[in-house]
Order: structure tokens, then sequence, then C-alpha cells
């Protein structure tokens, strides 16, 4: 039922632009590709006919049901993005849609997809973030213990640009949207 529900609340926000950034996100991927927090796959229709292999991780089953009937031969993994389940240097491309407001431990996670993506590989990430503005940053802190509580633990104030730098990632594309309430990144990990 809560996969229906997460349907049926983000209908409107593809219509509003989010469908075409996730469609952005998966543009021209190629090789072997994980994508982290699928939900209901609503980004796997987009994929390129032509990538190696589609990996779709997700720590609810029944959204990973209904992300099959998306994307048929697509391996579906029941997993958290703290501790993935793969070898080192097993991926070409990591695909994240708006996780990382409710991981955990969003370093221990990027520290995974880094360990994870091949050298040379790259991380593309859709996330709703805590707003360069500082009377629109207030207003998320405020809000966000009761958003928080209300959506299992989505955080509306997260600062992620910093959190993927850390993780040992050179950021190669950064656009902010919706006056900085969200933004898209491409970020490479380096060669050691």
């Amino acid at each position: 039922m809560k996969a229906l529900l997460y349907d049926a609340l983000m209908a409107p926000l593809g219509w509003m632009g989010l469908t075409e950034a996730r469609q952005r996100l998966v543009l021209q991927v190629r090789g072997s590709v994980l994508e982290v927090g699928t939900g209901t796959g609503l980004a796997l229709p987009g994929y390129p006919e032509d990538v190696t292999s589609i990996t779709a991780l997700d720590i609810d089953s029944e959204a990973l049901e209904r992300a099959r009937k998306r994307r048929p031969g697509v391996q579906l993994v029941l997993g958290n993005v703290q501790e993935l389940p793969f070898k080192d240097e097993s991926f070409d491309f990591v695909i994240s849609s708006l996780v990382f407001c409710s991981v955990e431990d969003p370093a221990r996670g990027l520290s995974e997809i880094h360990r994870v993506l091949r050298r040379g590989g790259e991380l593309r990430m859709l996330e709703h973030v805590r707003a360069p503005s500082p009377t629109l940053a207030r207003l998320q802190d405020r809000l966000n213990p009761a958003w928080c509580w209300m959506t299992g633990g989505c955080r509306l104030n997260r600062d992620t640009f910093p959190l993927v730098q850390a993780a040992g990632f050179d950021v190669t594309r950064r656009v902010q949207l919706l006056d900085g309430l969200a933004e898209e990144l491409s970020a490479v990990r380096v060669k050691e």
C-alpha cells in the first residue's frame, strides 16, 4: 500500500518536472549501472536500451515489486545503501534520485557508493536539499522535525553537496533547481 501511495504522491511532481529531471539523470548512462533507492522504479523506463545491466536496490520489497513491472529484466536487490552487497568497483554508474534525504548515515552511504563505483565511474544524483537562502533554510529547519516524523525520515534541510565531496568524489556538474531547494549533481570517483 505504501508503494501505491508513493506513486500517487509523486504523480503531480512528475507533471511539474520531476519526470524530466529523472530522465536527465539516466541520459547516456552505459555499462553496468546501480540505482540506489530505486523505490517503485519511476526512473527505470528512462534508461537507454543498450545499458549492459541495471541493478536496482531498495529497502522496501513492496516497492521493488512495482519496480519490476516498470523495467523487466532489471536485477532487483533488497538492501540498504549504507551496506551495499556488491564487490569493490562493480559499477560504471550509480544513480540516486530523492534518496539521500532519508539515509540515516549519508556519509556511510556515499562511502559505500564510492567503494562499488569503478575508478573514473560516475555518480549522478537528484536531491532536494538545504536552500542557499538563509530565510528558506531557517524555514526548512523549523519544518524539518515534523516533516521527518510524517515522512518516516525524510529531511528537508540536508546539505548533500559537501557530503559528496567529503566522500572522495570530484563534482563535475551541479545544477540548482527550484531556487536551490533541489539540485542535480554529477560526480566522478577520482582515480587513485
